[in-house]
Parts: structure tokens; sequence; C-alpha cells
């Protein structure tokens, strides 16, 4: 079983600029990069959660463009939790290996936040669990 010490957070490379900053997300020469397998966008509702997930096979590298999300990561094995918070002003790259229970909670006050994840293979739904928050 991978533990929760695998999860890594990279700080990205914030441009400056007059016209509007530029911020690098992922190139092939990262650590956290394995394999470009998809990348998708998925809105998190004002106060929603999401969660529990659990992918077999898939590296995530997650990063929040607009908003703030809260991420809790849960060791079954261990019974141990992190909690991790990225945002628009903690600008990162949170890379998370397979086989790790994790949820993630809209946490701006204001608006919905917009969460990205650059994977290593394309999403499947037979290589996802999925329960309800109460379960865990």
């Amino acid at each position: 079983m991978i533990n929760l010490k695998k999860i890594k957070f990279y700080k990205t490379k914030t441009i400056l600029n007059s016209k509007g900053n530029i911020i690098k997300f992922m190139k092939k020469s990262d650590k956290n990069f394995l394999n470009f397998g998809e990348v998708y966008f998925t809105w998190v509702k004002k106060n929603y959660l999401k969660g529990w997930k659990f992918h077999k096979k898939m590296h995530m590298n997650l990063t929040v463009p607009v908003g703030k999300i809260k991420f809790i990561f849960y060791d079954k094995k261990t019974n141990k939790k992190i909690v991790f918070n990225l945002s628009n002003k903690k600008s990162g790259t949170l890379y998370v290996p397979p086989k790790i229970w994790f949820a993630f909670q809209n946490i701006d006050k204001k608006k919905d936040s917009l969460l990205v994840n650059f994977s290593n293979i394309i999403h499947d739904k037979n290589e996802t669990i999925n329960k309800d928050f109460e379960e865990i």
C-alpha cells in the first residue's frame, strides 16, 4: 500500500506580465510527469464536498487556478489523514499517486472553484472506486 508521504507539493513558476501573469503548471521534464493520459477540469460548487475517491492506477497532478479547495487524503492501513489546501493564491501542483483515498471541498466563501487534473492515464470508471464521505 502506498502511504501518504508519497504525496508531494511542487511550487509552480509564475512569470509576471503586465497584461496578465503566466503560471507554468506542467512540463515533461518535471519530476512528477510520468506520462500523458489526459487533462480535465472540474468545477466544485461553493461549500460542496466531493469524495471519497480511490484510483487504482491513476497518478494525478492537481492544481487550482480559480478559488480555493481543501483536499483530505486518507490511508486506511495507518488510519491517518492529511489535509492540504490549494488555491490561486497558493499556486502549485499537488502530485498524488494511486491507491490513496481522497476527498475535496470548495472552501472559497464567494465563488465556485476550479480543479485541474493532469493525469498519466485516461479516466476509466472501472479504475476508480467511489464512496460517500460518511463511509470513511
